[in-house]
């Protein structure tokens, strides 16, 4: 039994591993400007500056792009995770915005404690989730579970695991996508788009003066 077991955990190990090369199937975002993102980010932690919430904004866009994901399903898990506090710890040693576990960061190449690099590893580690369950009747439902109980809970289980707490998780993720798909549907005014498309040109460099300084 312990090597039929090692033996499954080497394969979803691989499959894991290879999932940033499959297409994963993410809902097709509406380009809003970035300040849209950063007025619902402010909303769920009125403690973050302006600069913050831009700069938070900015990763999590850019990132989402790269790996495409959805923003608001990262914008849902980082709410449930955090509350948008990158300095929030669990008590189960999960630190930062998507709270990250240290192996789990480890493996993303990614630092917990910067921000903008946690926001990097959270959508990274969403796309291999969505990626690796793609082919499920619940693919969403699974790969939210996943974030919160590990891939293989969920492959081991066949579905989402009978854990209470990863059934309010997905539960409470799924409400907050709902509520972020509410306010960030409606499709931007032409005057809004070509205000982005201008102010992209200079995004890289508005985050590596932010990130810069802390």
């Amino acid at each position: 039994m312990p090597l039929i077991r090692r033996f499954f955990r080497a394969a979803l190990a691989l499959s894991f591993c290879l999932a940033p090369a499959i297409p994963c199937r993410a809902d097709t975002v509406a380009l809003f400007p970035t300040s849209a993102y950063a007025s619902a980010i402010r909303a769920v932690n009125p403690h973050l500056r302006a600069g913050q919430s831009r700069a938070f904004a900015d990763a999590l866009l850019t990132n989402s792009r790269r790996n495409h994901v959805d923003p608001r399903l990262v914008m849902a898990v980082v709410t449930v995770e955090s509350h948008w506090n990158s300095r929030a710890v669990s008590i189960h040693g999960a630190e930062g915005l998507g709270q990250l576990k240290p192996g789990t960061a480890r493996e993303l190449g990614v630092n917990p404690w910067s921000a903008r690099a946690n926001l990097r590893g959270i959508t990274l580690y969403l796309h291999r989730l969505l990626s690796l369950f793609a082919n499920s009747r619940q693919s969403m439902r699974e790969a939210i579970a996943g974030y919160n109980a590990g891939p293989y809970a969920v492959v081991s289980a066949g579905g989402i695991p009978a854990r209470a707490e990863t059934r309010r998780y997905v539960v409470k993720v799924l409400a907050e996508l709902h509520a972020f798909k509410s306010r960030l549907s409606s499709t931007p005014s032409v005057t809004d788009v070509a205000t982005e498309l201008d102010i992209s040109q200079a995004l890289e460099a508005r985050q590596a003066a932010y990130w810069g300084a802390h």
